[in-house]
């Protein structure tokens, strides 16, 4: 009877393990085939400028500053104008995997 248990308990967490892993959400990334040096180096250059910004003075890198994991660490961004923006900045890590940002 102690075998019996035993074996159904098995086979019982064995299924449910699988039926738990069919359920993920997260899939594995594909890997990348090319990268084309030429707008990585372009994507670079964007965002870091500040001139694309209302003011000028503000860039990408402003809020989701890539030293401080993607992001500025802060409650609520500041924005133009120094005003207080309603959200923080989200990091921009692995953000070419997200479906939507918001």
């Amino acid at each position: 009877m102690n075998f019996k248990t035993t074996l159904i308990a098995t086979v019982l967490l064995g299924i449910s393990g699988q039926a738990m892993a069919a359920d993920e959400p997260i899939k594995p990334i594909k890997p990348v085939q090319s990268i084309n040096l030429g707008q990585v180096e372009l994507g670079k250059k964007l965002y870091f400028d500040p001139r694309l910004s209302k003011s000028g003075f503000i860039s990408c890198n402003s809020c989701h500053n890539l030293s401080m994991g993607g992001t500025d660490n802060l409650k609520t961004s500041i924005g133009h104008n120094w005003q207080q923006g309603p959200i923080n900045a989200p990091t921009v890590l692995n953000s070419s995997l997200n479906v939507a940002q918001f």
